[in-house]
């Protein structure tokens, strides 16, 4: 039964309705506020195991006030009754609802899999507002029915902020929430049908999250560089990226570089020096060393097939010379290391990938298809990458993809862009660096953002594939489009991306997030073909410890569970052959292939 009319009068949707506008600060700043304070009042060790009931009892009455009310907040024309679904379980009790005296019902609301309980309270024609979702950012984020009082009235609803927050009906099938969550209503109690929904955003579910995030990190930074870490941001054949840390007395960071000296030679050629450039990156809940400097430096119109030595430091303090190779001057053989996530167990996936170096020592670099840590925007699981990486990604470069690991909610992959410096050649209508491509030797490499909707890289991703004369072509993306996991299929990358595949011959689509080994038979149009050369290969790895089940599925042509892996890539430009081998911590070869063009 519908029983009143949804009219939007002045619903900002879109840009303008993200702006902050009131005369007190907002949701975000306040969080933000008052990490600040614990961070500087609170001992580090005693903010590792904060709990709600101390963080309560740390807020001031306009920091509780502002979480209390400020999360979402719109206008009525009548008064209304307005009821929050909120995630049933042993979850937190938020502090304002019972505080700001709605009342606990025994109504459910049932979405996918998931059960809601329904919280009420009366509110005169006016402004309201609602709090944050938790204080420790468990549960998903809460939706929101509105209905108005007063038999035959009908409620207007204006000024929503955000106004990502949209509306519908709170009905069986309407969907509960915004963006990427594309669950369903599907039980609504009698008397709760046809009120006004205002859906969640679960982006924003951890917008609060003020407790079990601070981290006390092993690997504070000094004066001297680590985390050294090669990247490209141009064109392979005569560029290259360097990014490192150091603590923040060092304000400025040099790289010095120069072609290696070949055996005989007498005279090594002198060193190029270049400032690079340095930016602080903060992060509060790091709390022994919230504070590091990153340092940036690109070396520019270096020569195809070419080794290089180079040094990053400062004045006063040089690291040892590592080494780093550009990319050739057309078609030349070479191998490259492709990896699935790593993000949990990274000191045992540092075993492996040093593995991969010492076995491989010829594989010029390392593609990672995302999920690279488990908590993408908190410092101290990079830390933990780069101190496992060391040795490895100084010398070789890395290619990562963005997995949903690094692209934590409303924030984003924030901190991993930061980190690595990228092409940014991707398409125009998603952020700088979360996709890009680039060509090495008679190879095509796209790297792509299944984070995002797939429909907004198509149009870009076609034009790389068509662009290219590349005998090779590659694509990296996290979100399988065949999963090795059961109703893990990502349908959309499969029907965009997919088709593209189809329609311009890519030979191997590398993928991670469903953590067990997967390789289908060459498919296309959706369907098993009896050969590479009529479709592309897809597969999914994982180089860490964390492991799913498998399904059994007409399209595996090979699959192993409970396994990390590295896989080598080796390209061969006599008889435009490809040498494929998945290798375990032992040296085990696992899974191999070939293709022959």
């Amino acid at each position: 039964m519908r029983f009143l009319s949804i009219v939007l009068l002045t619903v900002f949707i879109g840009l303008a309705a993200q702006a902050h506008v009131a005369d007190h600060p907002s949701v975000h700043d306040t969080v933000a506020g008052i990490m600040q304070r614990l961070q500087k009042e609170v001992d580090p060790e005693a903010l590792t195991k904060l709990t709600v009931e101390e963080l309560l009892a740390f807020l001031s009455d306009e920091e509780k006030h502002i979480l209390g009310t400020q999360h979402i907040t719109f206008r009525v024309d009548v008064p209304v009754m307005v009821s929050v679904m909120r995630e049933a379980g042993p979850r937190e009790e938020v502090f304002w609802l019972a505080g700001r005296d709605f009342t606990k019902t025994d109504m459910l609301v049932k979405a996918g899999r998931d059960t809601f309980e329904v919280w009420q309270k009366e509110f005169p024609a006016g402004d309201i507002g609602l709090g944050v979702v938790s204080l420790t950012g468990d549960g998903d984020h809460y939706f929101i029915g509105i209905a108005p009082k007063n038999a035959g009235d009908e409620v207007k609803v204006s000024h929503v902020y955000p106004g990502r927050h949209s509306l519908g009906e709170l009905k069986a099938g309407d969907r509960p929430f915004i963006s990427w969550d594309d669950r369903t209503i599907l039980e609504v109690p009698e008397n709760l049908k046809g009120q006004l929904l205002m859906r969640g955003d679960p982006d924003k579910r951890r917008s609060a999250k003020l407790t079990s995030i601070w981290r006390m990190t092993d690997y504070v930074a000094t004066s001297t560089p680590d985390q050294i870490t090669l990247t490209w941001s141009d064109d392979p054949k005569t560029t290259q990226c360097v990014q490192w840390r150091t603590n923040t007395a060092v304000d400025k960071g040099f790289v010095r570089y120069r072609p290696k000296s070949r055996p005989g030679s007498e005279v090594a050629q002198e060193w190029a020096t270049i400032l690079a450039q340095t930016e602080v990156l903060e992060n509060l809940n790091t709390v022994n060393d919230p504070w590091v400097n990153r340092h940036t430096a690109n070396m520019i119109a270096l020569e195809p097939g070419t080794t290089y030595e180079y040094q990053v430091g400062s004045p006063d303090i040089w690291l040892p010379p590592a080494e780093f190779t550009t990319a050739p001057d057309g078609p030349a053989p070479f191998k490259f290391v492709y990896m699935g996530d790593a993000q949990n167990g990274l000191d045992t996936w540092g075993n492996l990938v040093r593995k991969a170096y010492a076995s491989e020592p010829d594989a010029a670099f390392y593609v990672m298809a995302g999920d690279l840590v488990n908590r993408g925007n908190e410092r101290d699981d990079w830390d933990s990458f780069f101190s496992n990486a060391a040795t490895v990604y100084d010398r070789r470069q890395l290619v990562p993809a963005i997995g949903n690991h690094e692209d934590q909610g409303e924030l984003g992959p924030w901190m991993y862009l930061a980190l690595f410096d990228l092409p940014d050649n991707g398409p125009k209508t998603i952020e700088n660096e979360r996709a890009y491509a680039f060509e090495y030797s008679n190879a095509l490499f796209v790297v792509l953002d299944s984070n995002v909707d797939p429909a907004s890289q198509t149009e870009w991703l076609e034009k790389q594939l068509t662009n290219t004369d590349a005998t090779w072509k590659f694509v990296v993306y996290h979100h399988p489009a065949y999963s090795s996991g059961v109703s893990r299929n990502n349908a959309e990358v499969r029907e965009l991306w997919g088709a593209l595949f189809d329609k311009y011959h890519v030979d191997l689509a590398l993928q991670g997030h469903d953590h067990a080994y997967l390789r289908t038979w060459p498919m296309y149009d959706e369907k098993r073909v009896d050969s590479p050369a009529k479709g592309t290969i897809y597969i999914v790895s994982v180089s860490g410890t964390k492991y799913y089940d498998q399904g059994d599925f007409d399209y595996t042509e090979f699959g192993m569970t409970n396994v990390s892996t590295y896989q080598v890539l080796d390209i061969r430009i006599d008889g435009n052959k490809l040498s494929y081998r998945s290798i375990d911590i032992n040296g085990d070869v696992r899974d191999e292939f070939v293709i022959e063009k």
